[in-house]
């Protein structure tokens, strides 16, 4: 008995001394182990492209077509015979016509802009050449019957207008949409050369034997007793107003493309001009049997439309 207990304290003093000795040794690495997967490195961005410059001078052309409104009005010139009233039983003939053609127009703009972030102000001037005019000519004859007489009385009318070159000058205000296209309103003062002409001719004939009709008073052989004549041309240059939109991008270093929209109106305005009218011969009309309109007015309204694309070079 003494024996066994002394063998168990020998086995337990062993395993004491032992313990500490395991303790220190490292752990034994795993059969497999997972090789730890590379970090991926972040990628890297491509270095920002500088932003187009869109501060500074600008000098360029541009061509394009342009919708032109010639509108011309007169109410009418007219010689009367003596005893008749206007407006009861004697009347003017009107005439009038109107246009919109289409006319090629070129021209060069220069202009300074500023930015401000995303914002570009400026201002612009152009000058453009087109040539658009709308004519017309006319002829009638009108009977007026007064208390024992019928006269006939034959109108000849031929008028134009033209509108010229055309120049602005205008603010223009923009946003970039992207660092190199740019959206923008522009308006300003407008400056316009229209040219026009007019012609009237009105003759008077009294049907012989109380007959109105336009075959037997007017005949190669009838002889007017009254006239009633103008023919006048001017040239002017008017002032307006001009309001539009347009895009513009960068193409090329320093180089940039636009397309633009444009409306020019030069408003209503009227030319007025004398009447020469003369009885048979050289008579003054205050002693024969006519009496005239006291002059000739033409009402006139001038606009256009235009739609043109350019190039520009940032100075």
């Amino acid at each position: 008995m003494r024996g066994l207990l002394i063998s168990c304290i020998s086995v337990l003093s062993a395993v004491a001394m032992l313990e500490p000795a395991i303790a220190d040794e490292a752990p034994a690495k795993p059969k497999r182990e997972r090789a730890a997967a590379p970090q991926r490195a972040a990628p890297q961005r491509a270095a920002p492209t500088q932003a187009s410059n869109w501060s500074g001078g600008q000098v360029g052309g541009s061509n394009g077509v342009s919708s032109v409104n010639n509108n011309f009005v007169e109410p009418g010139a007219y010689v009367c015979p003596t005893g008749s009233t206007f407006g009861s039983n004697c009347f003017e003939t009107p005439f009038q016509f109107s246009g919109h053609k289409a006319a090629y127009t070129i021209g060069p703009f220069v202009g300074y802009r500023v930015q401000w972030g995303n914002w570009v102000v400026g201002i612009e001037g152009d000058w453009s050449y087109k040539s658009s005019e709308s004519s017309l000519s006319q002829s009638s004859a009108t009977s007026i019957a007064v208390t024992g007489s019928n006269y006939v009385r034959t109108d000849q009318f031929a008028g134009s207008v033209k509108q010229k070159s055309d120049s602005s000058i205008r603010a223009r205000v923009g946003t970039l949409v992207t660092p190199w296209s740019l959206l923008y309103v522009t308006g300003g003062v407008a400056f316009g050369e229209i040219s026009g002409s007019f012609a009237y001719s009105g003759s008077l004939f009294l049907c012989p034997g109380g007959t109105s009709s336009v075959a037997t008073c007017v005949t190669p052989s009838s002889t007017s007793v009254a006239t009633a004549t103008t023919a006048v041309t001017w040239s002017d240059t008017r002032v307006g107003s001009t309001v539009g939109a347009g895009w513009e991008t960068e193409i090329a270093p320093r180089w940039k493309a636009r397309a633009e929209y444009r409306y020019t109106d030069f408003g209503t305005y009227t030319k007025t001009f004398g009447l020469a009218t003369r009885c048979t011969g050289s008579t003054p009309v205050s002693s024969c049997t006519a009496s005239p309109s006291s002059s000739v007015s033409i009402d006139l309204k001038e606009s256009f439309h235009t739609f043109r694309i350019g190039l520009a070079f940032d100075l």
